[in-house]
């Protein structure tokens, strides 16, 4: 573990007026810039980094709060009635990242997340918001010694000589110039306030036994990117959250080696059952292989952000099991921290938004250095990429065909089709295998479904419900939405916003029908314990959902083989290596309604107000008849057309998306809303 701060406990004399000294005083929140209020929005708090100062003290100190908060509910009272020689030790750990994701380097944010990795929870945000926002100092001085924040977690504590806590808070920080600072100012906010915890307790708890203690430890890991960060708290509870098959590992090497180690693993059963006769000893699977294949290169935008050096950190980890080249594609990482700047014209938001390719930094500057004019495209075709984010938890793929033009492009919603119609076929074939098996007990098969925003492609959804005949959720924007809504609804629950920020998760009756799956004597298919240890289900993961598609990509493609084989077909491949391209991926399932995404600088948000999934517009008054109107085939003659606005949760713009038949209506379309929406919001700036 990168450990850049760890604190066990101190004897620094720190009281309630020492904390306010340095919440009103040394480090206030500010108000300059206009800004007034600082909310927990979608992305956590996310603002210009120059008036967050204040603010990284004060969550620094809510976020021990929050963290004691949790493990009152963790710890049972039942706890204590252990054996008196038995020593019981509870740990508990949460985390804070601070990034702001695809926002260029103006920006910085802090978000937390809870012990099982996930967002927080509604009730959470607001105790966060309300007092980050408090300029009381009287309410925040009842707030430090309100015994009620710690009362019932001391006294459970106490009442056992034999128990302790140790509780974690983890840290972890983008690449951005100014995050070491705000993360030392955060810390600096949750050491004072565990200083002045621990001075309380050492004062009220001399005649007990020194065992009776609460250690709180600070982890600073340095730069991560935001998955590794919910990776490593997720895995620091895996008693509470983590299926016996999947080995815990909480830290970035461990990161690394969960994900390489189940990528491969998959890539190898691949062609073990591509190969009839071949050995699931990995040496004879590399012997089978058809070592002529050309081998597949995947080029990675990086957005010039933290997620460069974990994609090489991914690629030595899976060269170094040296597994044969034809079993597994080549990541070929490009757009790092040192490349170009973080965010600008690449990454994946550039990508979805624009329908362009990225500037991919270190060729152009070479291009510029040899005054290669001539060619003003050079060598710009790619027909594998993919592009992720400044904080690596998005991603989208995409093939480039000139410096200018992408020939293919697929986002969060063709990722989550591409894993439903995988695992569908698959949950088929298990069904059907045990019905034709001896077993007498009928196997209950995981109940999926499909979690999408108001952003989903129509055709996506059609697709979803009318051929795959999947249930299929429409939440609010904002991946927190879309993970609470799969975690309570679906046994595997698919979801991704078309941003490509997305995941899967699994339920506790998934974990077991895949350990039985794999303990079935006639079966032993560990396909589905493999797929679950390939995906973070914490939190959209770029890199996870990365090696995720290309294993899938494969697999369709030995599917396909394997009945190319069946039919007698003397093209057919027995290697695994061979799969779907990005245009058997973009036209095989589904092809989108075109689309277009835009955003409209406003002068204020707020005024903005949609229903719950975001769809409809209900203030200004004005606003959704207009847009209904436009939408009408009858009025500009664009078939299949469906547009919505939305504001920001950060910056003062709206975002429009339309959809239609047609390239041209679906731009006709998102320019029609978005002078709807600038002259009916009190738009700024030139009109579209």
């Amino acid at each position: 573990m990168a450990t850049g701060l760890t604190t066990m406990k101190t004897t620094t004399d720190v009281d309630v007026e020492s904390i306010i000294e340095l919440l009103f005083q040394q480090q206030p929140l500010s108000s300059s810039n206009g800004l007034s209020y600082y909310n927990y929005g979608t992305a956590g708090f996310r603002f210009k980094a120059n008036v967050m100062d204040g603010l990284m003290v004060r969550v620094g100190i809510l976020s021990i709060i929050l963290l004691l908060k949790q493990a009152e509910e963790v710890v049972s009272p039942t706890s204590t009635t252990a054996s008196t020689t038995t020593s019981i030790i509870t740990t508990l750990s949460t985390g804070i990242m601070i990034t702001a994701s695809h926002n260029d380097e103006s920006y910085n944010g802090v978000k937390l997340a809870n012990p099982d990795g996930s967002m927080l929870v509604p009730i959470q945000e607001e105790f966060l918001t309300k007092w980050v926002n408090e300029s009381n100092s009287e309410e925040w001085k009842q707030l430090l010694i309100n015994e009620k924040l710690v009362f019932k977690l001391k006294n459970r504590i106490l009442q056992s000589s034999s128990l302790s806590l140790s509780l974690s808070l983890h840290i972890g920080r983008d690449t951005r110039s100014h995050s070491f600072h705000l993360s030392n100012l955060l810390c600096l906010g949750a050491q004072t306030f565990i200083d002045y915890l621990l001075l309380s307790q050492s004062s009220q708890s001399s005649s007990q036994s020194k065992s009776n203690k609460v250690n709180i430890i600070i982890c600073d890991h340095e730069v991560l990117t935001t998955p590794m960060l919910h990776h490593i708290v997720l895995h620091s509870n895996p008693t509470l959250y983590l299926p016996s098959y999947i080995t815990p590992k909480p830290t970035r090497k461990g990161y690394i080696e969960t994900y390489a180690t189940a990528y491969i693993d998959l890539c190898v059963d691949l062609c073990v059952a591509a190969n009839a006769n071949a050995d699931v000893n990995n040496a004879n699977v590399n012997a089978n292989v058809n070592t002529n294949q050309q081998q597949t290169v995947l080029r990675i935008d990086s957005a010039c952000g933290v997620g460069y050096d974990a994609v090489k950190e991914l690629e030595n980890a899976i060269l170094n099991t040296n597994t044969s080249l034809a079993l597994i594609t080549t990541l070929n990482a490009q757009n790092g921290p040192q490349d170009g700047p973080l965010n600008d014209s690449c990454g994946s938001d550039h990508v979805k938004t624009l329908f362009l390719p990225p500037t991919w930094w270190k060729q152009m500057n070479k291009d510029n250095n040899d005054n290669d004019n001539q060619n003003d495209n050079g060598n710009y075709s790619f027909p594998y990429c993919c592009s992720i984010d400044g904080d690596a938890d998005r991603i989208v793929f995409f093939g480039q065909q000139s410096k200018n033009e992408l020939s293919e492009f697929l986002d969060g919603d063709k990722i989550a089709i591409l894993i439903a119609h995988v695992l569908q076929e698959k949950l088929s074939k298990t069904k059907t295998n045990s019905n034709n098996s001896n077993n007498s007990i009928a196997i209950a098969i995981p109940t999926m479904g499909i979690i999408q925003t108001a952003y989903a492609n129509g055709a996506a959804t059609n697709y979803v419900r009318d051929v795959l005949q999947l249930p299929v959720i429409i939440t609010k924007t904002g991946v927190k939405h879309l993970h609470h809504a799969a975690v309570e609804n679906f046994d595997i629950g698919i979801y991704f916003e078309a941003n490509g920020h997305g995941t899967v998760v699994f339920s506790k009756q998934y974990e077991q029908f895949a350990i039985r799956q794999q303990q079935q004597q006639q079966l032993k298919d560990s396909f589905y314990i493999g797929l679950h240890r390939l995906i973070n289900p914490a939190v959209g993961d770029a890199l996870c959902d990365m090696l995720l598609v290309d294993y899938l990509l494969r697999s369709l493609g030995t599917n396909d083989n394997g009945a190319a084989a069946a039919a007698g077909s003397s093209s057919s491949s027995s290697s695994s290596s061979s799969s779907w391209t990005l245009q058997d991926w973009n036209t095989k399932l589904y092809q989108d309604l075109p689309n277009r995404m835009l955003k409209v600088k406003v002068k204020d948000r707020t005024i903005i107000k949609c229903n719950s999934n975001e769809s409809i517009c209900l203030q200004p008054l004005t606003v959704q008849p207009l847009l209904e109107n436009a939408m009408n085939v009858a009025t500009n003659g664009i078939e299949n057309g469906r547009c919505f606005i939305r504001p920001s949760g950060t910056e003062d713009i709206v975002r429009v998306y339309a959809e239609a038949k047609t390239r041209t209506d679906a731009d006709k379309l998102a320019l029609i809303a978005s002078q709807i929406v600038y002259d009916e919001c009190n738009g700024i700036g030139e009109r579209p």
